[in-house]
């Protein structure tokens, strides 16, 4: 079994010079999308699950369209939710940013100030997925001396997720059993429209995942990287 991370496109955070809380992507942005979805013709998928933030749908709607699939939202693919800044000016949001990242490590758990906490948007992505891959194909986990065994039927299955850099950081970290910490993000940042893949490989009582590639962007040669 595999599944495939994507990264969604270059948003365009301020349009205008002003913050947007939930921005379309940049003309770049489209074409990474479009690009992406040009590198995954050819491939088998079942199910190709999206985010349902604006980002992320015009990121998989291009792929959605090139395999001629059907695309599934999933609330839980959301990325950590920021406090609102609509409006701020890019000073502002900057220095909103770098006053959060001076904060203690401890205080990371608790996300950015007035938004999610990093402790709630794990459990978040991971009960959401452990609930989608057991109950929508069969594939279950246990513990085994302290290890964590995916039991995996027997039927190749190829999952698609488009998302974001916090959200597949998270399912990354957990599928190959890596302890959380709240700067996963930072640990597994990936570029716009960047491809991952982990694929289940058997042993004794069950399977585990192993990283394939991580933050493909070889389909994206040529492309400016603002």
């Amino acid at each position: 079994m595999e599944i495939v991370l994507i990264r969604h496109g270059q948003p365009d955070w301020e349009p205008g010079g002003r913050a947007v809380d939930h921005p379309a992507l940049t003309v770049l942005g489209g074409e990474q999308a479009r690009l992406t979805a040009q590198a995954l013709v050819g491939d088998r998928f079942d199910v190709l699950y999206s985010s349902p933030l604006r980002r992320a749908l015009e990121t998989a709607e291009p792929i959605a369209a090139a395999l001629e699939m059907e695309l599934q939202v999933e609330s839980w693919l959301k990325e950590l939710e920021l406090p609102s800044l609509q409006g701020k000016t890019e000073e502002e949001v900057k220095q909103f940013f770098e006053g959060a990242s001076l904060r203690e490590l401890d205080r990371w758990w608790d996300g950015f100030p007035e938004g999610e906490s990093f402790r709630h948007f794990y459990q978040r992505v991971t009960a959401g997925l452990e609930e989608l891959l057991l109950g929508s194909h069969r594939l279950g986990v246990h513990s085994d001396s302290g290890h964590r065994i995916w039991q995996v039927p027997e039927a190749d299955q190829n999952l698609l997720f488009v998302a974001h850099e916090g959200t597949n950081a998270v399912i990354l970290s957990h599928l190959l059993g890596i302890e959380p910490v709240p700067w996963a993000r930072m640990r597994f940042s990936s570029l716009w429209a960047g491809i991952t893949r982990v694929r289940s490989v058997p042993v004794t009582g069950g399977s585990v995942w192993v990283l394939k590639c991580f933050n493909r962007a070889d389909h994206l040669a040529g492309l400016g990287r603002a």
